[in-house]
Formats: C-alpha cells, structure tokens, sequence
C-alpha cells in the first residue's frame, strides 16, 4: 500500500492545539482523522515538524478532515 506524508510547521498549529505538548497533539490529530475521516494514520514529529502518514487513496478524506480542524 503506497503511503503519503503530510508535513506541518509546529510553529502555524492554531490556537486549539498546544504546542508545549505535541504527544496530545498528535493523539488528537490522529484520533480526528480516526473519527471524522475513518483514516488511520500514524502521526510522529520532530522539533519544527508534525508528520502525518497516510494511506495514499484516503488523501482527500485526510485533507478533508485537516482543513475542519484548522491546520491546512
């Protein structure tokens, strides 16, 4: 299965997201795309960095799901 990755500036994370703890933010994110999208993606990050895998035939549900919360 071919995966994508979409990668977010932490710095651009609205205010609805808390930057000083980026392991809730990616357990929210993943658990929005879960909920909302029914897409399961495995979410990591690094200092400057989110970034989210996703299984390529569900870009547009994972997109669709990332503009509602904001982040793109």
């Amino acid at each position: 299965m071919e995966t994508t990755s979409i990668r977010l500036p932490i710095r651009n994370l609205p205010e609805q997201f808390d930057r000083s703890r980026i392991p809730v933010v990616l357990d929210e994110i993943a658990m929005a795309l879960i909920d909302d999208g029914g897409v399961y993606a495995k979410t990591s990050a690094d200092s400057f960095t989110i970034r989210i895998d996703v299984p390529t035939h569900q870009l547009m549900d994972t997109a669709s799901c990332l503009k509602g919360l904001g982040l793109i």
